[in-house]
């Protein structure tokens, strides 16, 4: 039955929702846009879209690019679209609530015959598999492959994720704070020159729950208890850090870079993953100084 929706070797969208309706859209134009307006290229009945939601462009060398209009949420391939990003067949996209879009840039009936061709069209008895070439070859590169990710988790700093500037990346940043906390104690343990050269930020008056004063006390020690000291931080980092975020994708970049610089300093701790995230991205939003 899916079969009905390919159109030829024309690109398309595959649309399911909403109500698990299931349709078609040719892309046929220069740019098609998305969106509940009823002048869009293609109408989604959702009130969780916005009027002009989305936009597909065709590129020069005939691939094509997705584009977020506005602050529009769309989740491409599980993640934020930030602004915008190139389609690959067989990529899927979120818009509201429940709207997917799947990207098919043709349809695979012509590689049939040569499937089958390559079935009967040599006679000749086969190798096993473990002795075949190419197989063995295949082994080979993903064993590479995987010795590699290994070794490059092994190596790469454990309590960080690399990757763009997403709300779930902050929000699993916000998450090590309590455990950023507790590394910072230890530290201090060790040696108070590396704690002093690593966390700074005011201690706080009046009992004020700031990283540098739960930081240098030995209490809360548990950690249902800690986490629950740290809740303050935890939530102002992520207010501060999304609304860092929001500004960057306005294009506010002047902004972004002083929020990214208030989210550092609730966490001032430059071994706490959840810090370094800050002080990148407001390295990353930094205007470049004309000559």
């Amino acid at each position: 039955m899916a079969f009905s929706f390919f159109r030829g070797n024309k690109p398309s969208l595959l649309q399911t929702g909403p109500g698990g309706q299931s349709r078609s859209h040719a892309l046929d134009r220069p740019e098609m846009s998305i969106g509940r307006a009823s002048n869009a290229d293609i109408v989604v009945d959702d009130p969780f879209l916005a009027p002009i939601h989305a936009r597909i462009e065709k590129q020069g060398d005939g691939g094509f690019i997705i584009r977020r209009m506005g602050l529009n949420p769309i989740m491409l391939r599980g993640e934020a679209l930030l602004q915008t990003a190139s389609l690959k067949s067989g990529d899927s996209f979120r818009l509201g609530k429940d709207v997917e879009f799947q990207f098919l840039e043709k349809a695979p009936a012509k590689e049939a015959p040569k499937k089958e061709a390559a079935k009967t069209g040599d006679d000749k008895p086969k190798k096993p598999l473990l002795k075949q070439p190419a197989f063995l070859a295949g082994m080979g590169l993903a064993y590479l492959a995987i010795v590699g990710i290994v070794g490059y988790v092994i190596l790469s700093d454990s309590g960080s994720t690399e990757g763009g500037p997403t709300a779930e990346r902050i929000n699993a940043e916000a998450a090590r704070i309590p455990t950023c906390i507790k590394n910072a104690r230890r530290m201090r343990q060790v040696s108070e020159a590396s704690f002093n050269g690593a966390v700074g930020g005011r201690v706080g008056r009046d009992g004020d729950a700031t990283y540098a004063a739960l930081s240098l006390s030995a209490d809360p020690a548990d950690d249902a208890a800690l986490a629950k000291a740290a809740e303050p931080i935890v939530e102002a980092y992520k207010r501060t850090a999304l609304a860092a975020l929001a500004s960057e994708n306005r294009g506010n970049n002047t902004l972004a870079q002083t929020l990214y610089q208030q989210t550092y300093d609730l966490v001032p701790d430059i071994n706490c993953s959840a810090a370094r995230f800050a002080l990148q991205r407001r390295a990353a939003v930094k205007p470049i100084a004309r000559r």
